[in-house]
């Protein structure tokens, strides 16, 4: 089983284990270490691929999809393939706030309306790893965006 097939194998596992009463969303990643990322993607197609092939394995509701933008990508080619996602009433998560980015984050968010419904955001890879002393100027960035 190739890399690919056996990430949506197992992908796929999980989400019809959860039990059907616990929300299940899931975050995708191309890992990001350090808050960067260890391949920088040409555009959004890899992550498109996978969340539509998991949404059409899963055999519950899933409830979101969060997928990572990376700081400088605020071009339609890396948004476009946002066009072809399939996610059966999933909503769609963008990780597309950065630290101190403001204005980047303004740019990501307007590019990705072009091609997506965009029913969230949040940082590129989520608060846990992050350095704490980033949280209050993150928290600040999505404030900043709810009134977009």
């Amino acid at each position: 089983m190739g890399f690919r097939a056996e990430t949506l194998a197992i992908l796929t596992a999980v989400g019809n284990a959860v039990p059907p009463a616990v929300e299940l969303g899931f975050h995708l990643c191309y890992g990001s270490p350090l808050d960067e990322h260890l391949v920088q993607p040409k555009d959004a197609t890899i992550l498109v691929a996978i969340a539509n092939a998991v949404t059409a394995n899963v055999a519950r509701p899933i409830a979101f999809f969060h997928l990572p933008v990376p700081k400088a990508r605020t071009d339609d080619a890396y948004f476009a393939p946002l066009r072809t996602l399939a996610l059966r009433g999933a909503e769609l998560y963008l990780g597309l706030i950065h630290h101190d980015n403001v204005a980047g984050d303004a740019a990501r968010l307007a590019a990705a309306r072009k091609h997506a419904r965009v029913d969230g955001i949040g940082t590129e890879c989520g608060l846990g790893r992050g350095d704490p002393k980033r949280l209050e100027s993150l928290l600040a960035s999505h404030v900043a965006l709810i009134g977009l």
